[in-house]
């Protein structure tokens, strides 16, 4: 018998808004709400830096930004699945909203390609619309069928 166990090691760090100590994986502060700004290290002095800025304050050398984390969704891919295959809902597959693609085909279906029009829409909304709010609408919530 094998048994494969994934220990996640959580850290803990200070909130810079009220001191109060809180995960290292949160984005905003359960006591004061702030939003968490983690440090990382220039690559050039090592000078310790907000990761929020562009440029090294000592050195000037720019900070480069952390990859997408895996398993991240990009909007451009979803919003031409949505656009090209809209109608048989394959960006809600992407979007891990399993549910929503299977509701998309069955609408597609008694509308007689009605939807797909929304669909198109939706496409195109996906691709206007800033990486913050695609997360917040598309990806990081609990939400069955986002639409619009």
């Amino acid at each position: 018998m094998n048994i494969n166990l994934k220990i996640k090691i959580m850290a803990l760090i200070n909130c810079k808004e009220c001191g109060q100590e809180i995960s290292d994986s949160a984005s905003v502060c359960p006591h004061c709400g702030a939003p968490v700004i983690k440090d990382v290290y220039c690559p050039k002095c090592g000078t310790k830096v907000p990761e929020n800025i562009q440029f090294c304050p000592t050195c000037g050398n720019p900070i480069a930004r952390a990859a997408k984390p895996a398993g991240a969704k990009d909007k451009t891919v979803a919003g031409l699945l949505a656009i090209f295959l809209g109608t048989l809902g394959i960006q809600y597959f992407y979007l891990g909203k399993t549910t929503a693609g299977i509701l998309t085909i069955v609408i597609s279906l008694c509308s007689c390609g009605l939807w797909s029009l929304l669909m198109f829409i939706q496409g195109i909304l996906m691709l206007t619309m800033s990486d913050e709010v695609f997360n917040e609408k598309y990806v990081n919530n609990d939400k069955t069928f986002p639409l619009f």
